[in-house]
C-alpha cells in the first residue's frame, strides 16, 4: 500500500511503498538519511511520534499524512474534569450552604441583584397596594400586582408581604448577579401568618447535572475523542461552581488544556494509524 509519511528529524516528506500486512517497516528519509520505523497498526500508541495516514473513498485513494505527537495535556484535562464533578456533587448534596458561600462571596465584592414580583390572589387576580419588605427596601405593588427592586443582597432572601384581608406572607426567594430574580406569589384571603421557606432541591438537580457534563468531558478527554464533547463538558462544568467557584476555576483550566492538545483528538475522518 502506498502512502505518505514524514521524517521525525528533518520533517521532510515524501512518498513510500508499505508492503500490505507488513506490522513495521524500516524507512531511510531520503534528505537526512535518518532511519525510523513506520508502525502499521495502532498498537504502539505510547511513541512519542505517532503516524497517521487517512482513506478517502475514491476510487484511487488519497493517502494524507500527519505527526502528532502526544502529551499528558489531555490527562490533566481529565483529572480537572473529574475533580469538577466531585465538586459540584458534593455541592448539589448541601445546595443550601453553597448558595450562602458563594453568593456572600460575590456580595463581599459589591455586587447586588434585582428582584421583580408578581402577587396575585388564589384566583390570579393582581392585587394592588400589597406592602413589601425585602433586604430592609419597602415598597407597594401597582394595579397589576408587581413590584421590583434594585440593588437587593445577594443569596437567599426573606420577602414579607402583607395587605388588608389576606395572610401575612414570608417568602423565601434566591438573588442571583446580573439577572433578574422573578418570583410569582400567590396570597391567600383571611387572617394568620403563613411561611414558605426556600426549596433547594431544583438548585441540587441543575448543579448535578452541569457536573454530569463535566464528567462526560473527562471520558472523551481521557480516550482523546470527540474534541467537540471535551469542550462542551468543560465549559458546561463551569456552571457546576462549587464552593467559593473552585468547580468553574478547574473548568476553565481543563478547556484551555484541551484546546492547547486539539490536534492530539481524533477528528472523526476514516482512517488508519500506522
Amino acid at each position: 500500500m502506498k502512502g505518505r509519511t514524514a521524517c521525525p528529524k528533518c520533517k521532510h516528506e515524501f512518498v513510500l511503498d508499505v508492503p500490505k500486512g507488513r506490522k513495521k517497516h524500516e524507512v531511510v528519509c531520503p534528505k537526512c538519511n535518518n532511519k525510523f520505523t513506520i508502525q502499521t497498526t495502532s498498537s504502539d500508541l505510547k511513541s512519542k511520534e505517532v503516524c497517521s495516514w487517512e482513506e478517502h473513498g475514491e476510487p484511487r485513494k488519497t493517502i494524507l499524512s500527519s505527526i502528532k505527537p502526544k502529551t499528558n495535556k489531555p490527562m490533566i484535562a481529565t483529572v480537572l474534569l473529574i475533580a469538577v464533578f466531585a465538586i459540584g456533587i458534593s455541592t448539589a448534596a448541601v445546595a443550601d450552604i453553597f448558595i450562602e458561600s458563594s453568593m456572600g462571596m460575590l456580595s463581599g465584592a459589591g455586587m447586588k441583584g434585582t428582584v421583580e414580583l408578581s402577587v396575585t390572589d388564589l384566583s390570579n387576580n393582581s392585587l394592588e397596594n400589597v406592602v413589601i419588605t425585602i433586604d430592609g427596601i419597602s415598597g407597594i405593588t401597582d394595579e397589576k400586582g408587581l413590584y421590583s427592586v434594585e440593588n437587593v443582597s445577594l443569596g437567599i432572601q426573606r420577602v414579607e408581604l402583607s395587605l388588608s384581608g389576606y395572610k401575612t406572607y414570608t417568602y423565601d426567594i434566591l438573588v442571583l448577579p446580573l439577572i433578574t430574580s422573578c418570583n410569582e406569589i400567590k396570597m391567600e384571603g383571611g387572617t394568620g401568618e403563613k411561611q414558605v421557606s426556600f426549596n433547594s432541591v431544583g438548585c441540587s438537580i441543575i448543579l448535578a447535572i452541569f457536573s454530569a457534563f463535566a464528567l462526560l468531558g473527562a471520558v472523551t478527554s481521557w480516550k482523546r475523542r470527540h474534541l467537540d464533547v471535551a469542550v462542551a463538558g468543560s465549559v458546561i462544568g463551569i456552571f457546576s461552581f462549587g464552593f467559593f467557584l473552585i468547580g468553574s476555576i478547574l473548568s476553565i483550566i481543563a478547556f484551555i488544556i484541551i484546546m492547547m492538545s486539539r490536534e492530539e483528538f481524533e477528528n472523526g475522518k476514516k482512517g488508519k494509524i500506522f
